[in-house]
């Protein structure tokens, strides 16, 4: 029925492909509280890049961004979050940046719910609800299949542990936890990034052959790889998303068809994606006018 469909929205003079990227290009923006939402990250992700830019901070844009920007030039219609990936060192050469500003902040929030270091860059401003998730990988020593599922067992065998240790019984009752106990919570990490190191799997850049997906993230089981040749990551492409040019994979269909596989089959989540902000809340008086004045700078 699929096929029928596209055949028969597919003009004359194109191929089924080119039909696929017409519907998407046409589909109409959000609109309303998610608009507005969607446009604040955009300038957020204007100024993470000048950011980083000056810096010498890399980064790309990952996940439903990187779809957004190849498939629609912008975020998704029903998208209300923004994905970027980047490597350890970096984010660590970020956070010294960010220390010095006063316009934004780095939050790391340890959820429960997935077993994940939550990271995000957001504005300083807490009535802004605009942020970037930032996913954090590690230099690998190659893209050995072996080696990626060694690290995806080392993770299940951690969140397994840390299941099993009374000690962070808290996290249960907190799955959101930021607290003085994070810890507790973070030399879990830290003991299975260092297995990981002593195993072979993660090692320093200048041994690097490839990037892998951390353990500090989440696993949902979908991903198809999680390590990546660094000739798929580098040298980066500068894309344009919302009007705003960005760092993206040098390689972006690796990447991409890793999570979804044919980013231009016919979306399933368009009613059911994840809400990752109240959408009811960015119609707030608070926050609308917070992110109009945002948005007039």
């Amino acid at each position: 029925m699929k096929m029928f469909a596209w055949e028969n929205y597919r003009r004359s003079d194109e191929s089924i492909e080119d039909a696929k990227k017409r519907f998407f290009r046409s589909l109409p923006v959000a609109a309303g509280g998610i608009r507005l939402l969607q446009l604040g990250c955009a300038k957020l992700l204007s100024e993470f890049d000048a950011l980083c830019q000056a810096n010498n901070i890399c980064y790309w844009i990952n996940f439903g961004t990187l779809i957004g920007a190849v498939r629609h030039g912008g975020f998704v219609p029903w998208d209300d979050d923004t994905d970027l990936g980047i490597m350890r060192d970096d984010l660590s050469r970020l956070a010294k940046v960010v220390e010095g500003e006063r316009r934004y902040k780095i939050t790391l929030v340890y959820d429960r719910y997935v077993h994940c270091r939550q990271v995000r860059f957001w504005y300083a401003d807490d009535q802004i609800p605009c942020f970037l998730d930032l996913f954090i990988y590690d230099w690998a020593s190659s893209t050995d299949v072996a080696k990626a599922q060694r690290q995806q067992e080392l993770r299940r065998e951690m969140v397994d542990e840390m299941n099993n240790d009374s000690k962070l019984s808290f996290w249960q009752e907190h799955p959101y936890y930021s607290g003085n106990k994070s810890n507790l919570i973070q030399s879990y990490y830290d003991r299975y990034l260092a297995a990981s190191r002593s195993e072979g799997i993660i090692c320093d850049q200048g041994d690097a052959k490839a990037i892998i997906w951390s353990i500090d993230n989440m696993d949902d089981d979908t991903q198809r790889q999680w390590s990546y040749s660094i000739g798929d990551l580098a040298p980066f492409q500068r894309m344009k998303f919302e009007g705003v040019m960005l760092d993206a994979p040098a390689n972006p269909s690796v990447f991409l068809w890793s999570s979804y596989g044919d980013i231009f089959e016919l979306p399933k989540d368009i009613h059911t994606h994840f809400e990752h902000v109240n959408h009811d809340g960015l119609e707030s008086e608070n926050t609308s006018e917070a992110m109009k004045k945002l948005l007039e700078e």
